[in-house]
């Protein structure tokens, strides 16, 4: 074999062995079948980070487990939670391995308000008249808008204000979420 042809064959060698690497490298995306638990799944996406550190933050996460029955989650994105007061978003961003139990009753009430007991998908709500109580026993009305969408509101909220679901039913092992353009917050 020539010295061109036994270069050309390890350069092709090498290239196969980065496209092998490259593909190992590949971020793994998790499935929302139902087979991978809430926290797993919201802490896989880096737009839900600040939402699954009010979970582990509000001590909330023994409420998130198939022994405790499902749950269904109203998630707000990290870009609709920017209108949070700066230090609960700094608290969210990065809280502490040690939280104080005020820390812990920030974080609590905000993920009492956006989570309810039961696996509450949009075909279990019209037997429900769309009618969910949330973890904190604030009354929430959801009316689906189309297949995977819905608008949220909170009673005793003023006119107006509503939250959308941009996408629901996002299936997971204990329960199922609801991505929604902002937080579910009581009084608003």
């Amino acid at each position: 074999m020539d010295s061109r042809r036994l270069l050309s064959r390890r350069l092709a060698l090498g290239a196969g062995g980065l496209l092998l690497l490259s593909a190992c490298q590949q971020p793994r995306v998790l499935t929302e079948d139902g087979t991978i638990d809430l926290l797993t799944l919201l802490r896989d996406k880096p737009e839900h980070s600040r939402f699954a550190n009010a979970l582990v933050l509000s001590g909330q996460t023994s409420r998130l487990n198939r022994q405790a029955g499902a749950v269904t989650l109203f998630v707000p994105t990290n870009e609709s939670l920017n209108a949070l007061p700066a230090d609960l978003r700094a608290l969210l961003d990065s809280p502490p391995s040690n939280p104080t139990p005020e820390q812990r009753a920030r974080a609590a009430a905000l993920v009492n308000a956006n989570a309810a007991f039961g696996l509450l998908r949009f075909a279990d709500l019209p037997p429900r008249q769309g009618r969910v109580v949330t973890w904190d026993r604030g009354r929430i009305q959801v009316t689906p808008t189309g297949a995977r969408t819905a608008t949220v509101v909170r009673e005793g909220a003023p006119a107006g204000r509503s939250v959308t679901i941009t996408r629901g039913d996002v299936l997971a092992s204990d329960g199922v979420y609801h991505v929604t353009s902002a937080p579910i917050l009581p009084g608003t």
